[in-house]
């Protein structure tokens, strides 16, 4: 047995280290494999956190523009007011006069650089005076002018001065320019730490081709500014990214994309994320961008922490293999140790169980027989036997199958158990008979002991072609006596009182007495 023991010994510390070992290569396979996922998701999050960043400066500036866009049609709102309240003042003079200090109103340098004017006579029909009307056509009537003009406005005053008429107001394109002068001014003195930039391009084509936008603002390329851009130029990769950009925001408003460009003031060249979005009043792209080479260095810090705590881990992992061994060589000695006292007690008690009723079995029955005999030999007193035996067992198991049969008897075996003292012991003495044996159990108190117990036979019920059915049984009681040679004396005593039970009518008891 101790060879056998040493082998298995043996072979369990084999099989852990073999098991440790390929805990150990698939715990750094799996670090390997958690470190590249690791690196993607950090590169994701990184590009995550570049795109919001661009997302948000881009939204930013466009809030800009628009701000200062309505900060130019008001202050120009405001230069159409005051005219028009100069112009009704004049409106008490002479015509000649109104005429003549009207002209010199509108010839005050700051409102010829804005205000676009036209004065007509009626009358004559004949334009008097006019500013920044170079780009009509100076045949057409004042109406006619005016109508053109009238679109093209952002704020603008059409009014009768006596025998004159009079035009005047602030064209789009001048809130246009001013804004964009403005936001180039502020795009020019940005500075971002991450070599990051706004650009604007302004879309003249929405179908693409050659001379499809201009290139408006960019402090990357300030000496193009004003260049004429087209959807078929590349990068140095061979992609396109004016024409990715451009179908970008026809598609939705907005697109981020990638392409390769140099970076600010130098000549390197290096992949660029952008987010472009399209300000659709002004037909511009703006944009802004960040280079992604630093990614690497952000990744490659992160990493090196990563792995050398996996590295940590392994050694922990083996320190733990090791450890787990020797715990387990303590243990197996006990556990074993343990097994050999209890496996015998295990065996035996399996031994002594019936294994449909899970009561204790005959073999049981008769060494617990041989011991109350010698007991009684001792003592004097006897326990009480009770022979029982289920009536009509075989019309159960004919009528209604053996699985029945075998239900009924769990059952009645549960219930007397239900209705015993502790110290009771009931036996399945074989088939459908069982022995009951009662220590302390007096003479006189049998029959009302064994009338609990019909009764209780008497009370479930199981179930045979869908229809509940009860049960009756029948009992021999008996005791050991001074004649007895040994116990089966009153074995055969309970036999015959069951016997006569069964004779007599069933469902009762039969206590054969001395």
């Amino acid at each position: 047995m101790e060879p056998l023991r040493k082998k298995y010994r043996q072979i369990l510390v084999i099989i852990i280290l073999i098991l440790g070992g390929l805990s150990s290569l698939a715990f750094l396979l799996l670090s390997l494999q958690m470190e590249i996922v690791y690196k993607k998701n950090i590169e994701a999050s990184i590009i995550e956190v570049k795109k919001n960043f661009l997302k948000d400066n881009v939204d930013n500036l466009i809030i800009t523009i628009e701000q200062e866009r309505r900060s130019q049609e008001a202050l120009f709102a405001r230069l159409n007011q005051l005219a028009e309240t100069a112009l009704d003042g004049y409106n008490t003079y002479q015509p000649e006069d109104f005429l003549e200090q009207a002209i010199f109103y509108f010839e005050d340098p700051i409102r010829q650089t804005y205000l676009t004017v036209l004065i007509a006579d009626p009358a004559s029909g004949r334009i008097l005076y006019s500013e920044n009307v170079s780009d009509l056509d100076q045949s057409l009537s004042f109406s006619e002018q005016t109508e053109q003009l009238a679109p093209l406005m952002t704020a603008a005053v059409k009014k009768d001065y006596g025998r004159y008429q009079v035009f005047f107001g602030v064209r789009q394109s001048q809130v246009e320019d001013n804004v964009e002068q403005y936001i180039r001014e502020q795009i020019h003195a940005s500075r971002y730490s991450n070599d990051a930039y706004f650009w604007i391009n302004e879309v003249v084509n929405y179908e693409g081709g050659d001379n499809y936008g201009i290139r408006l603002i960019h402090p990357n390329l300030k000496d193009t500014e004003g260049q004429l851009l087209s959807t078929s130029m590349t990068d140095i990769q061979g992609n396109y990214p004016y024409l990715e950009e451009l179908e970008g925001v026809k598609g939705s408003g907005e697109i981020f994309y990638t392409y390769f460009f140099k970076k600010l003031n130098s000549d390197v060249v290096s992949e660029k994320l952008t987010y472009a979005r399209l300000y659709p009043d002004y037909n511009w792209i703006v944009a802004m961008g960040v280079h992604l080479d630093d990614i690497s260095t952000y990744v490659t810090a992160a990493t090196a922490e990563s792995r050398q705590n996996s590295s940590m881990m392994l050694l922990a992992l083996i320190s733990f293999i090791i450890s787990l061994i020797v715990i387990l060589a303590i243990v197996t000695n006990r556990i074993e140790a343990w097994y050999y006292r209890n496996s015998e007690q295990e065996l035996k008690a399996a031994a002594y169980q019936d294994t449909l009723t899970q009561t204790y079995n005959r073999r049981a029955g008769n060494e617990y027989l041989e011991q109350t005999f010698k007991t009684y030999k001792i003592t004097g007193e006897s326990p009480a036997f009770i022979m029982i035996d289920i009536d009509d067992f075989k019309k159960v198991n004919d009528q209604c199958g053996h699985d029945v049969g075998d239900q009924v008897l769990i059952k009645l075996a549960a219930v007397i158990n239900q209705h015993i003292r502790s110290n009771d012991k009931l036996y399945r003495w074989g088939g459908e008979e069982f022995l009951l044996v009662c220590q302390g159990l007096k003479e006189d108190d049998i029959e009302a002991f064994t009338t609990k117990l019909l009764a209780m036979a008497r009370s479930f019920n199981y179930g045979c072609d869908d229809q509940p059915r009860t049960i009756t049984i029948s009992m021999g009681v008996s005791y050991y006596i001074h004649a007895d040679s040994d116990e089966k004396e009153a074995i055969k005593r309970a036999d015959l009182g069951l016997y006569e039970a069964k004779k007599t009518g069933k469902n009762r008891s039969c206590y054969i007495r001395p």
